[in-house]
């Protein structure tokens, strides 16, 4: 009988053990995949805010704005503002390049949408 306590006791702190090491193993590898997914949720966030800013800024100073100087300060006062709240340190040249990747893609759909109509009119 004592016998089977002894192995019922060494299985037990093997599982213990085990749990342990998972739990050290686990936690921390949580942990960091929960803050990058968070970093990646944020950086998310502030690029759509790019992209609203900019479309933004185009529809209400294009007008009034030809050179686009103060389109790109609105944008970057919003994307400023917006990391700034989010917790998030970005550059003025990080948020500057925000701004003209968001201004190419609003280039390129608005070409895309000129073709799209002039190839229906011609059809």
């Amino acid at each position: 009988m004592e016998v089977y306590h002894m192995k019922v006791e060494i299985i037990t702190l093997i599982i213990r053990l085990a749990i342990a090491v998972m739990t050290g193993i686990c936690i921390p590898a949580f942990r960091t995949w929960l803050k990058a997914k968070t970093e990646n949720e944020k950086y998310e966030q502030i690029r759509q805010t790019a992209e609203t800013a900019v479309y933004a800024a185009e529809q209400l100073l294009k007008k009034t704005d030809p050179d686009g100087e103060e389109r790109r300060k609105y944008a970057h006062r919003l994307i400023s503002t917006t990391a700034n709240r989010l917790g998030v340190a970005l550059t003025d040249g990080e948020i500057d390049s925000m701004i003209q990747a968001a201004v190419k893609e609003l280039n390129f759909y608005t070409h895309q949408e000129v073709a799209d109509a002039q190839t229906v009119d011609n059809h």
